[in-house]
């Protein structure tokens, strides 16, 4: 038997990959579909990364992959051309698909091609994503400021907090409500 080792380019060609680049089209009418995509990509890359080294490379690319596709479809990012877009949204979808050329439910060798096709696809775009990390490295970090109180806001607040409801009550005594006083 031959070496059955898929590479990614043989992926990408595959009937199956061409009706995932249409599936990825039609996700790209709506970014929060993407978004979700993105959230079962990362649980699946989280469940898997403990796999070995292929597993942890693929982690690291499946990361920067889903950051640029996130900052792309919020608008955030212009620099990657739509056909990448495209076509990075179609390699998240490949990733997460539990049926594909090589099933996932085949322990290590089922993240085989999944591994592959992210590789082949990185490395493909490769100056799209330098381009996205050079532009991510430049941007501020956001620091959540805090909030700032509204003057003459109305509250709720209970006026006697920390004063006795009671008049045979001291300060600070606290009482409990028992069974039979329910």
């Amino acid at each position: 038997m031959e070496n059955q080792r898929p590479e990614g380019k043989s992926i990408a060609d595959s009937p199956l990959f061409k009706n995932i680049l249409n599936k990825a089209e039609k996700y790209m009418k709506h970014p929060s579909q993407i978004a979700s995509l993105l959230n079962e990509a990362f649980k699946k890359a989280t469940a898997k990364r403990s796999v070995g080294t292929l597993a942890a490379e693929a982690w690291e690319s499946l990361q920067l992959l889903s950051r640029m596709i996130k900052a792309a479809t919020s608008g955030e990012y212009k620099g990657i051309p739509a056909t990448s877009l495209v076509g990075g949204v179609a390699v998240i979808i490949y990733f997460i698909m539990p049926l594909d050329l090589i099933p996932d439910i085949i322990p290590v060798v089922g993240l085989l091609d999944d591994a592959t096709l992210l590789a082949w696809f990185m490395a493909s775009i490769k100056s799209e994503l330098d381009k996205y990390k050079e532009w991510e490295a430049s941007r501020p970090i956001p620091v959540d400021e805090p909030a700032k109180p509204q003057p003459n806001a109305t509250h709720n607040a209970d006026p006697s907090f920390g004063t006795p409801k009671y008049s045979d009550t001291t300060e600070g005594a606290v009482q409990i409500e028992t069974k039979t006083d329910i």
